[in-house]
């Protein structure tokens, strides 16, 4: 009978740490680098907190969403998202629409023609007033492109799309 002796090339293969214990030091490009990603989480973080988003978006884009807001209110039938883009002279005029109007006046293109599509807005701002140029049409009449010129006014702290 014969007994089994370990091969002495075989031990050589063997990890380390059947031949001795690891060392804190294997673990420490694993710290580092979760140290590093706490970091750059913490940094993140107290940036958002210090400069909220809405205070690092330019007034340009500023713009472009009120008018998204005007168009989206538009594509869902959204009388007060609509209502909330317009500058105070507007809605206090008497040819502002009722919601009924509102719905009656988009429901139909909404239906036939689709929803509304933005591909394009120009805007240049001045000041307190901006003069954006709407590229637009139709989901189902997308060779009916309309250019639509909008004024945008700053009341407080918001754009308001503003009829004058």
């Amino acid at each position: 009978m014969s007994a089994k002796r370990p091969d002495p090339a075989a031990q050589d293969d063997l990890p380390n740490s059947e031949h001795e214990p690891r060392s804190w030091r294997a673990a420490l490009p694993f710290l580092i680098a979760f140290g590093l990603i706490i970091i750059v989480i913490a940094w993140i973080a107290l940036s958002h907190l210090i400069r909220p988003s809405e205070e690092r978006v330019s007034e340009d884009t500023k713009v472009q969403y009120v008018v998204n807001d005007l168009y989206s209110a538009r594509n869902s039938l959204n009388y007060d998202l609509y209502r909330g883009a317009q500058c105070e002279a507007n809605v206090a005029s008497k040819d502002f629409p009722t919601a009924a109007q509102f719905a009656e006046a988009n429901r139909g293109p909404l239906e036939r023609d689709g929803k509304i599509v933005v591909p394009e807005m120009d805007v240049e701002v001045t000041g307190s007033r901006a003069a954006v140029t709407v590229h637009a049409h139709r989901e189902n009449t997308e060779d009916k492109k309309t250019t639509t010129d909008v004024t945008v006014v700053k009341q407080g702290e918001d754009w308001k799309v503003c009829a004058s």
